[in-house]
């Protein structure tokens, strides 16, 4: 039997037009044919490699973790361990907050068309039970790289707060994105407020 060196190679490709359909069309716009014919294959191709459309939801919303999760690890790596002072101590003085911007804008810019297509998803999982469970999962791998930093900057509730500042920065990417022109200061601003509601009280 002949090696299929090109199915992940394709798959990738059936990935890639899905996020481009959802961008531009909505979820509705994803249909396996409309998936097979923005990538130039066969009929069928969606279905050998992904089963069902949800199946492909899946697999899309499995995409999106891998890629983003790689590139917000690092950031989230780098803030932790600017914030973790002396002695143990937490401080936002060894912070540099621009850095800190630059990088998130950057991984918006880099990631727009997967951004737009994850923010697609998340509007439609308010309407859909299954989708929802989904993109909660999806979720959680990212309020979980927040909770070291809100622990740095001495939160109690980490669990909580971390799940709090991935929202909070899914709310600068809506606005970045959504809004023209999009302005960093905006980001940098939301930061700063964000790593200060969670600073230690500095007593008198």
């Amino acid at each position: 039997m002949a090696r299929r060196s090109d199915q992940p190679d394709r798959r990738d490709l059936l990935l890639d037009e899905t996020i481009t359909l959802v961008v531009e069309g909505g979820l509705s716009a994803v249909t396996h044919r409309a998936v097979e014919r923005a990538a130039g294959v066969p009929h069928g191709s969606v279905t050998y490699h992904f089963g069902t459309r949800d199946d492909l939801i899946d697999a899309l919303v499995d995409r999106m973790v891998a890629v983003c999760s790689a590139q917000v690890a690092e950031i989230a790596r780098q803030v932790t361990m600017a914030l973790a002072g002396p002695a143990g101590r937490a401080s936002a003085a060894g912070l540099d907050v621009d850095a800190v911007t630059d990088a998130l804008i950057r991984w918006m810019d880099e990631s727009r068309n997967l951004q737009l297509a994850r923010l697609e998803l998340e509007l439609a999982a308010a309407r859909d039970a299954r989708l929802r469970a989904r993109m909660t999962e999806a979720a959680l791998v990212f309020w979980r790289m927040c909770e070291p930093i809100v622990l740095a900057m001495g939160s109690a509730d980490p669990e909580l707060d971390g799940r709090a500042m991935g929202a909070a920065v899914d709310g600068f990417l809506l606005d970045h994105l959504s809004h023209d022109p999009p302005d960093p200061a905006v980001v940098r601003a939301g930061v700063r407020q964000l790593l200060r509601s969670w600073a230690p009280d500095p007593g008198p």
